[in-house]
């Protein structure tokens, strides 16, 4: 069974990624590799709690990725994955559907389909 840093690990293995940072739903840090992962968390908490809440509200039903772009043109890429937010730095130059693709397909293989009923 892979552990948090070894996602960690995978997620630093695609191209474009510098930094990323996995916090609970609650804002616990769970792995981060960031220099500020109490500030960067409480972003990354904030924005995904609140795109939930929207989408809820719109009655969207799934809220796939979100991304801020920031003055020197590198990105924030927020993810849901389950009970936690996924946040990524995409490097400015980085190509934004590759890097998501391939997160995505990495979170869908961390991530257990809920059984329904």
């Amino acid at each position: 069974m892979a552990t948090i840093q070894d996602f960690g690990k995978r997620i630093l293995q695609i191209p474009g990624i510098t930094q990323y940072l996995l916090v609970r739903n609650d804002g616990k840090v769970m792995a981060h590799n960031v220099d500020a992962p109490e500030s960067m968390a409480s972003v990354i908490l904030f924005c995904g709690l609140n795109c939930d809440a929207i989408g809820s509200v719109a009655g969207l039903t799934y809220l796939k990725y979100l991304m801020l772009t920031r003055k020197n043109n590198e990105k924030l890429l927020i993810f849901p994955m389950d009970t936690y937010f996924l946040g990524i730095i995409q490097n400015a130059d980085a190509y934004s559907p590759e890097i998501v693709d391939s997160v995505i397909r990495l979170v869908q293989m961390v991530i257990k389909p809920k059984k329904t009923s």
